[in-house]
């Protein structure tokens, strides 16, 4: 079986979609002709006439043509009817929900006419079937992440120097990501940390524009001795977050047309053997199972995230707890795994063609 993938976001470029397209591509087992836009998002009005001529070139080599997000669904189109060949498509979550007018007048309508639609997560499906999408073109089918190498181990000496402050018995909770409404940070900080137990810290890595805001928030609640807005890190010092920490807390909240598609910095957290707890809201309760790699928590409810803050922090191994997070999260969300039920799907699709 031959595929083209054609992807808008792929390294040297930076993020979770990039980490998504290379993740898949290069772990897929079949033969694979590959058109990607390997610079800066502005490239992007360039790239889609580029990428639909190329693949012109392209078509009669393969079997099936595979876009990484839903917004090259017009291409997508285009290619079918002029190449007969079957268009498979992922839907990330914002790619379905994102609320430009004109984005949905021109978008929706192509992407309902593709003859296979993965969705990252089970409340992406259904934002799919409310633009009208059939159910049954629809697939669910996880984001994976790549399985930690065996390479440096950090140890709490490595964070203490990080922040450049003695940490002893201190426990540490950990959220990395972009510092937008959703993520709730600002309300965790502001609803959560000053009713924990003063040894607890919280580490916040990313940048974003609620910044300034959360700051603000830490500055206005005198917890600025327990709060750390680190920034952006690099690999190695998410690495040495996700090794360090105790907990990860994904405390999202609920913003217009703006969902968590999957929550992939949960799992990347959770094959570290990182326990991690997030609100039950959207695409984060298909990456974070209860009771086996993480707990979930009702959106918006302080009490619910302080008393399982405390229980896991003071009455849990957390020790054990991390060893089975991390066994989980490898055989149901590593790369090796989430491509083959890609390939698989593909190979499915091929065999009812061939029986027809």
């Amino acid at each position: 079986m031959k595929i083209l993938f054609i992807t808008r976001k792929y390294p040297p470029q930076v993020g979770g979609m990039e980490n998504y397209s290379y993740g898949l591509i290069s772990n897929i087992s079949c033969h694979k002709h590959i058109i990607a836009l390997k610079h800066s998002r502005f490239h992007i009005i360039w790239f889609l006439p580029y990428a639909f001529l190329k693949s012109l070139f392209l078509f009669w080599r393969v079997d099936i043509i595979y876009l990484c997000d839903a917004l090259l669904a017009p291409v997508g189109y285009l290619l079918k009817v002029i190449t007969r060949k079957p268009v498979f498509v992922t839907a990330h979550g914002l790619d379905i929900t994102y609320k430009k007018y004109f984005y949905q007048k021109i978008n929706t309508p192509f992407l309902k006419k593709m003859d296979r639609v993965f969705a990252v997560s089970q409340n992406t499906v259904e934002e799919c079937v409310k633009k009208g999408v059939k159910r049954k073109k629809c697939k669910f089918i996880p984001n994976g992440v790549d399985v930690p190498s065996e390479g440096t181990k950090y140890q709490r000496g490595d964070l203490e120097k990080f922040l450049d402050m003695s940490l002893e018995n201190g426990k540490i909770l950990l959220s990395v990501g972009r510092l937008i409404p959703r993520k709730g940070v600002e309300w965790f900080i502001n609803n959560v940390v000053e009713k924990l137990p003063s040894e607890v810290v919280y580490i916040v890595a990313g940048e974003g524009p609620k910044r300034e805001e959360i700051e603000h928030a830490v500055h206005d609640r005198g917890l600025g001795n327990r709060v750390f807005i680190v920034g952006r890190v690099g690999d190695e010092e998410r690495e040495m977050l996700f090794q360090t920490a105790d907990i990860f807390v994904m405390p999202n909240i609920r913003v217009d047309s703006d969902v968590e598609g999957f929550g992939i910095v949960a799992i990347e957290a959770a094959i570290q053997g990182l326990p991690v707890m997030a609100s039950n809201i959207e695409g984060i309760n298909d990456a974070i199972i209860e009771g086996h790699n993480g707990f979930l928590v009702e959106s918006g409810n302080a009490q619910a995230f302080e008393e399982k803050i405390r229980d896991l922090l003071f009455k849990t191994d957390l020790e054990k707890l991390s060893a089975q997070i991390k066994d989980y999260t490898t055989r149901h969300y590593s790369w090796s795994y989430v491509s083959d039920l890609y390939l698989q799907e593909f190979k499915q699709w091929e065999k009812k063609k061939k029986a027809n």
